[in-house]
């Protein structure tokens, strides 16, 4: 009776061509093979079964292949053969969890010194290689930097974090991706086409799903599929082996749940329960397909661009009638009370407790229509008097886009105009130094207080008195000669400028102190205005707002 040899180790790939999904990785290696750069050590790390032991393998072809060093091994030779069989004496493939001592590192080293026994290289393989203790890793420092020509390190992990710096800094590292969905089903269809397997598409989504990115986890999970479904691999069979729900049932247990149906809940519920769906199980494809609903309001396509059009057509028709919102705090909900159905006494209980809950859970407005319906109820249009607004709700903080609410807008007092002359106030010198002398002018509002100011008309040269805030702007007497340098660059005298020194006595504001006070106030007063406003109390008392912020936006910003 011959030994069956499961899916996974019977299409291990022979060649980089056959590798699934790695082409970042297979690329670089073939043509470091093919321009003769041949690093002495290699580190692959990737999730489970995404072919790091099979490119160590494919690697050690490539090296010791009898045809030569080459980029496609031929797979044919006696060399080649060993290394497929596991029997190369050059080639030890290692696991380094079984041999964490660094006595055995030891002895493993000791190996390193002697010259291949066939072959062109000595290849050592070490898998999971961050199981090895630090005494170890030490051990192998100098050697990995430094090793004989004849001699070539192959790591394998799951967890490069784990493997200290110094190690890694000594290995040309490939990351591997996780595969495809498209890619692995693709794969699957090409193996079952080949061993004479029928099968059904949206059974292979359904593996390639909980395989999550593994090939060698879809290959098992296939395995299993044929026998549980008698040699042929159906949706119905491989829902049942999974112990997953069925997505048309949960889909229509997704639309209750966002429809407020409670009774409607139930009753699915119970449908899962007696077709033995683990609660886990139903949560989590409630999970998946809020996730996908959400993706598909915000881009219109199913996930990776899948091939489940008709039921992701069901799914984008049930959320689009839906807020963004609502869905979200839906998910939220689900994911938290997940965690509760481990620690109940009775997780059917908790399940039913935990889907009512999110049923009834009141609908979270779509902000973006409720504003546009506000904006088209003809209250308060002028641009220049809108407010933007952070909204908190019973389900978290939103941001809300500008809303035109009839509120006056700030009055600085300050002349924004440019005037040559006569100056008559120091808020006019500072309005006409911003065109000229935009420097001057930013100093004098900020660092600079007017004590007295005289305008002396046209037959007289206007006089003032000035005191620095501060010693930033440099000595009084200089910033006098800046100030009347000004004057006479727009035609009038300097003579009546007076600035003393900073001092601890009281003072006027500054025009900066000013015009930050008055916008202080202002907003102050717009905050006010806005709690009071007619729509924000409707808003406040129908969705449970709060009014966190209100800032004053410019004509663009409102449409």
């Amino acid at each position: 009776m011959s030994t069956y040899v499961v899916l996974a180790r019977r299409w291990r790939p022979r060649s980089f061509s056959t590798l699934v999904g790695q082409e970042n990785v297979t690329q670089a290696l073939k043509n470091a093979m093919l321009g003769g750069r041949i690093p002495h050590a290699f580190l692959f790390t990737g999730i489970r079964g995404v072919g790091k032991t099979t490119l160590a393998r494919l690697l050690s072809m490539c090296l010791n292949c009898e045809t030569g060093v080459t980029s496609e091994p031929c797979g044919t030779c006696g060399s080649c053969k060993e290394i497929i069989a596991g029997i190369h004496p050059d080639v030890m493939e290692l696991d380094a969890g079984s041999r964490t001592k660094v006595e055995q590192m030891r002895e493993l080293l000791d190996l390193v010194v002697y010259a291949p026994s066939s072959s062109r290289y000595k290849v050592f393989i070490l898998d999971e290689v961050h199981m090895l203790s630090k005494s170890s890793f030490n051990a192998l420092l100098k050697t990995l930097e430094e090793p004989p020509s004849h001699v070539k390190f192959i790591f394998a992990t799951t967890e490069s974090r784990k493997i200290p710096a110094t190690i890694i800094s000594r290995c040309q590292r490939y990351d591997l991706k996780r595969v495809s969905q498209v890619a692995l089903i693709a794969h699957m269809s090409t193996i079952l086409t080949a061993e004479k397997v029928e099968f059904e598409e949206s059974a292979l989504e359904v593996v390639a799903h909980s395989a999550e990115g593994s090939v060698r986890d879809a290959l098992s999970l296939l395995d299993q599929a044929i026998s549980h479904g008698d040699g042929g691999v159906r949706l119905a069979q491989v829902t049942e082996l999974l112990g997953l729900s069925n997505r048309e049932e949960c889909l229509e247990l997704l639309g209750n749940i966002l429809n407020g149906q409670g009774r409607e809940v139930l009753i699915s519920i119970g449908v899962f329960y007696n077709a033995g769906t683990e609660p886990e199980a139903l949560i989590n494809d409630l999970l998946d397909m809020l996730h996908q609903g959400v993706r598909m309001q915000i881009t219109g396509v199913g996930e990776e661009g899948g091939n489940m059009d008709s039921m992701a057509n069901q799914l984008h028709e049930k959320s689009s009638e839906v807020s963004q919102e609502h869905l979200q705090m839906v998910y939220q909900m689900l994911l938290r009370g997940s965690k509760d159905l481990s620690v109940a006494e009775n997780r059917q209980q908790a399940l039913e407790m935990l889907l009512l809950r999110v049923t009834f859970l009141k609908p979270v407005p779509d902000l973006g229509k409720l504003i546009k319906m506000v904006n088209q109820s003809g209250v308060g249009t002028s641009a220049s008097s809108g407010f933007s607004a952070v909204a908190a709700t019973g389900f978290g903080a939103v941001a809300a886009s500008p809303v035109a609410v009839p509120v006056a807008a700030p009055q600085l007092g300050l002349d924004q105009g440019f005037v040559t002359k006569p100056i008559t106030s120091w808020h006019q010198l500072i309005s006409s130094a911003k065109k000229s002398a935009p420097e001057l002018a930013m100093k004098l509002e900020q660092q600079v207080a007017c004590l007295d100011f005289y305008n002396g008309g046209d037959a007289d040269p206007p006089r003032m008195v000035l005191q620095l805030v501060n010693d930033c702007f440099g000595p009084a007497d200089q910033v006098r000669q800046r100030v009347s340098a000004f004057l006479k660059s727009i035609g009038i005298s300097g003579e009546g400028v007076v600035v003393q020194p900073a001092s601890d006595a009281i003072r006027p504001e500054t025009i900066g102190e000013e015009t930050a006070r008055i916008k202080s106030e202002e907003l102050k007063k717009l905050v006010e205005q806005t709690k009071e406003h007619p729509i924000v109390r409707d808003l406040s008392a129908r969705f449970q707002v709060e009014i966190l912020d209100v800032e004053p936006v410019d004509d663009r910003s409102v449409q």
